[in-house]
């Protein structure tokens, strides 16, 4: 058994980086629009791509998600422009991340839940890529 809680933290970050990327992807302008339009969209792929095999191994191990783990963030982007918006995903991949790790602690002297600490390690890899795209966008 896991952690709910944490599940459903874990969820629901992926979840919020995966919208917000997507809103980030359509909605930017300016003069780096296409650079970011790519970049934006790469995170959104990266993103996705193994959130049905992280759902799929949360409930092989009890946790049974509901609807308001996908709910996604609220409210208006905080801009339109490059830098703003990723600021914004720099919050949402750093945040992800924060809770992956939280769960790999959790779990990793259970070895029923390897697969989920494997999963865990692939999805902050793709992360720690993430992030370093985004500094390089940003100019860090």
């Amino acid at each position: 058994m896991i952690d709910s809680m944490l599940a459903r933290d874990l969820l629901k970050a992926q979840n919020d980086l995966i919208i917000s990327a997507r809103l980030a992807h359509w909605n930017v302008r300016g003069p780096n629009f296409y650079e970011s339009h790519l970049l934006f969209g790469r995170i959104y792929d990266t993103a996705s791509e193994k959130v049905d095999t992280l759902v799929e191994v949360l409930r092989g191990l009890g946790y049974n998600p509901t609807f308001q783990e996908f709910g996604g963030p609220g409210g208006e982007l905080p801009s339109y422009s490059c830098m703003p918006l990723i600021e914004m995903l720099t919050g949402y991949v750093t945040s992800y991340m924060a809770t992956l790790l939280r769960m790999r602690d959790a779990v990793k002297d259970k070895s029923m839940a390897a697969g989920l600490v494997n999963l865990i390690e692939q999805l902050c890899e793709d992360g720690t890529t993430l992030l370093y795209l985004l500094s390089a966008a940003q100019g860090l």
